[in-house]
């Protein structure tokens, strides 16, 4: 259970008998807070089992109490308060949460723009919850909130929370130069997995490439199929857990998988990711990732794989090539 959802608990008192929103939850254990409360969870992260799983969330009208838990961009932040108020007629109450030195207080300045008189209601497990009424404002679409990023002759959509949001990331800039100077074949199948704002899908599609693309957020599915439309390009674009959604082998798999799980560091996806790869792959093929220098994926890849090479470098990424 994480601390916000801990420091969640100890307010059982006043959310007993409230109709709830948990809105970009980032805890599977808020589906069974012990609370005499009706909750209902909105979130990006597939993996949160949330009832609503999309970039933004629908408000009932029953709702009195919005939650929610300080996302990790404040671009994210922002773009969560305007929709809210944009979703609401009338003042409800909405309490942010979030850990003390992960940016809560900055986040206040941007709280107080949609509330009146916001307060600090309970402060505990080196979190801080503050409450305010939440004020009506205008409706908010998802497209008004979308950069686009210029790659090549492509534009990429990207929305906030989404992956090196408004830029193209470094490491996947050298993966995608380094996969064009290996000459790679003129076509064939390939999963961009944890696909984000879709760079690597659409530059892929633009050469001809069936692609599959899968991440774990919602605002990241909806960014990769608008930069595929953008471009008029083909691609399925799917939500899910790594490959749970997929079946079948496909000739290659692209990645710059993440090492951030919500807020905290871990190599265990990836190294999921490593694990599972082979099984989608057809005989000879392929996987390309990038990842920073310093993370331990090369000997995860020798266990997997029958061939790995670095395939390029730079101070801050290495570039694997691993063949099945």
């Amino acid at each position: 259970m994480e601390n916000t959802t801990q420091l969640l608990l100890r307010q059982a008192g006043a959310l007993s008998g409230r109709q709830v929103l948990v809105v970009d939850a980032n805890d599977p254990a808020l589906k069974s807070l012990d609370v005499d409360a009706q909750l209902q969870l909105h979130a990006d992260d597939f993996t949160v089992g949330a009832q609503q799983w999309a970039p933004a969330p629908t408000v009932p009208p029953e709702v009195d109490l919005l939650v929610l838990p300080l996302p990790k961009s404040i671009d994210r932040l922002r773009f969560l308060l305007n929709w809210l108020a944009g979703e609401i007629s009338q003042p409800v109450e909405l309490w942010l949460i979030g850990p003390a030195k992960g940016g809560i207080r900055g986040a206040l300045k941007h709280l107080q723009a949609h509330v009146d008189d916001a307060v600090l209601v309970d402060s505990a497990r080196h979190c801080k919850l503050y409450s305010g009424q939440l004020q009506p404002g205008e409706t908010q679409t998802l497209a008004a909130w979308g950069e686009v990023i210029t790659v090549g002759d492509l534009e990429v959509v990207s929305y906030p929370g989404v992956f090196s949001h408004g830029r193209l990331d470094e490491g996947t800039r050298l993966l995608l130069d380094l996969m064009a100077e290996h000459r790679l074949p003129i076509r064939g199948s390939m999963i961009d997995m944890g696909c984000g704002a879709g760079v690597i899908s659409a530059s892929l599609a633009s050469q001809g490439w069936k692609v599959q693309a899968v991440d774990v957020s919602a605002s990241a599915v909806a960014a990769t199929t608008a930069s595929l439309a953008r471009n008029g390009l083909q691609g399925r674009v799917t939500g899910g857990d790594l490959f749970s959604p997929l079946a079948g082998r496909v000739d290659m798999i692209v990645t710059n998988p993440p090492f951030h799980d919500r807020r905290q560091r871990t190599t265990d996806i990836t190294r999921r990711l490593i694990a599972e790869a082979p099984a989608y792959l057809n005989k000879e093929g392929v996987m390309w990732l990038v990842a920073n220098r310093e993370l331990p994926y090369a000997q995860w890849l020798d266990d997997a794989f029958s061939h790995v090479q670095v395939a390029g470098e730079t101070t801050r990424f290495r570039v694997y090539r691993a063949v099945v």
